[in-house]
C-alpha cells in the first residue's frame, strides 16, 4: 500500500471511528482500526465487536493495499506532524506502515487484515430515508432520560415505532421518561426497535460536525438485529437491543387534574439554585401551588433556598417534589417559552409538555420529600 494525503482530512476521519467506541477489551486488535486503499479512497474502520465505524477519505492512492494500525499511536505520530503538509504512507512486506511527511519519518507496527474482525453488512430487511435534521432533534429531545446502568440494559437504548400513524422515539430509565413523534416514516416498513445509545450519540455527533442542510437525508437500515446509519462519507453500524422495553404508553398520564403553565427559562434557573441547597437529605426540591403562584424551596444541612415564580393558578394548593436534575433535562431542552405541566395527584408522574407542541412528552416521577 503507497498513498498520499493530508494530515487534516486524515485527522478528522480518525476523529470519527475512534469516538464512541469502547477501550476495554481483551482482545488486541481491538485497539487497531483497519485501512484499506483503492482507487483515490482510504476507508477506515474501527469496531468494538458490537459497534463498527467506517469513514471513507479521498487520497492518492499509489499502490492499492490493506493494513490494520494501532489507532492510539498513529493518531498520537499524525497530531504531531507538521501542519498543512502532505503525509506519505507506505507498507512493506514486514507489515510496518511507513509515514513520512517533510523531513519527519516514522514507523508503526501493523498486522494483516485478515486478523481484523469482519464487519457484518447491514441486510435490508427494512430501509428508509430521514431527514438529519428531523432525526437529531427527536434523539436530542429525549436521550438524556435513557439508562446508564449496565444491569438494565434494555433501558441503555431508546425504543424506535413506526407505524401507519407514527413515527416514536422513546427514552426511558425506570423514572422519567421522554417521548417524541413524528409523522410516519415515508416508504418505511412497520417496524419496532430498541436502538443503543451509544450509536445515537455518535450519529449525533455526526450530524453537529456535517451540517447539514434542511434536505439532507440518513440512510437507515435495519435488519433483525442491526442497524446501521449512512450519511455522506460515514456509516455506523451496530447491534439491536434485545428484550422488551416498557410499555411506555401506560407511563403517560392521562388524568390531568392539575395543570399549570410557567416560562420555562424561569422555572429551569430557579431550579438550578435549587439544586444548590439539594446536594443531601435525599438531593429533591419542593414546588408548592398556591393562587397565582408557585413557590420553590430546597434545604439541605449547610444551606437554604425559596423562591417563587407567578402564574396563573386557581385551584387549591398543591405540593409534590422533585430530583432537580430531572427537571432540568427537561426544562433544557424545551423549545417554546412556556411548558405545560399537568398532574393526577401529587403521588403520581408528572406530565410535562413545551406548549403548543405536543409531539413531544416528558414524565418525572416525584420523589418523598
Amino acid at each position: 500500500m503507497k498513498l498520499n494525503i493530508t494530515k487534516e482530512s486524515f485527522l478528522e476521519g480518525l476523529q470519527i471511528i475512534q469516538s464512541g467506541l469502547s477501550g476495554r477489551t481483551t482482545l488486541p486488535i481491538l485497539y487497531n482500526f483497519l485501512m484499506e486503499a483503492s482507487s483515490g479512497n482510504v476507508k477506515l474502520t474501527r469496531t468494538d465487536m458490537e459497534m463498527a465505524t467506517i469513514h471513507n477519505l479521498k487520497a492518492e492512492v499509489l499502490e492499492e493495499g490493506a493494513i490494520t494500525i494501532p489507532l492510539k499511536e498513529f493518531s498520537d505520530i499524525l497530531k504531531n506532524l507538521p501542519s498543512g503538509k502532505e503525509v506519505k504512507l507506505e507498507t512493506d512486506a514486514d507489515n510496518k506502515l511507513h509515514i513520512k511527511s517533510g523531513k519527519s519519518k516514522f514507523w508503526v507496527i501493523g498486522t494483516p487484515k485478515n486478523e481484523y474482525p469482519i464487519v457484518p453488512v447491514v441486510e435490508k430487511d427494512a430501509s428508509f430515508k430521514i431527514k438529519a435534521k428531523e432525526i437529531k432533534e427527536m434523539v436530542e429531545n429525549t436521550i438524556f432520560s435513557s439508562s446508564t446502568q449496565e444491569t438494565r440494559y434494555v433501558l441503555n437504548g431508546l425504543l424506535w415505532v413506526n407505524s401507519p400513524e407514527k413515527f416514536e422515539i422513546v427514552a426511558t430509565d425506570g423514572r422519567r421518561l421522554a417521548v417524541a413523534s413524528a409523522k410516519a416514516i415515508d416508504g418505511a416498513k412497520e417496524f419496532k426497535i430498541i436502538v443503543p445509545s451509544k450509536i445515537l450519540n455518535e450519529v449525533l455527533k455526526l450530524i453537529v460536525l456535517s451540517k447539514p442542510a434542511d434536505d439532507d437525508f440518513i440512510d437507515v437500515n435495519i435488519s433483525s438485529n442491526q442497524i446501521s446509519f449512512n450519511m455522506k462519507n460515514t456509516v455506523f453500524i451496530s447491534r439491536l437491543i434485545e428484550g422488551n422495553f416498557p410499555n411506555y404508553e401506560q407511563v403517560i398520564p392521562n388524568k390531568k387534574n392539575i395543570i399549570f403553565k410557567i416560562n420555562a427559562k424561569e422555572l429551569l434557573s430557579s431550579t438550578r439554585r435549587a439544586a444548590l441547597c439539594a446536594s443531601d437529605l435525599g438531593g429533591t426540591v419542593k414546588y408548592t401551588l398556591k393562587e397565582n403562584n408557585l413557590f420553590i424551596a430546597a434545604s439541605s444541612s449547610k444551606m437554604d433556598f425559596s423562591d417563587e415564580i407567578k402564574i396563573e393558578y386557581a385551584g387549591e394548593e398543591f405540593s409534590t417534589s422533585f430530583n432537580p436534575q430531572y427537571l432540568i433535562d427537561v426544562l433544557k431542552i424545551i423549545p417554546t417559552e412556556n411548558v405545560v405541566f399537568s398532574f393526577a395527584s401529587a403521588s403520581q408522574p408528572a406530565l410535562a409538555e413545551p406548549e403548543n407542541k405536543e409531539q413531544y412528552k416528558y414524565v418525572v416521577m416525584p420523589v418523598r420529600a
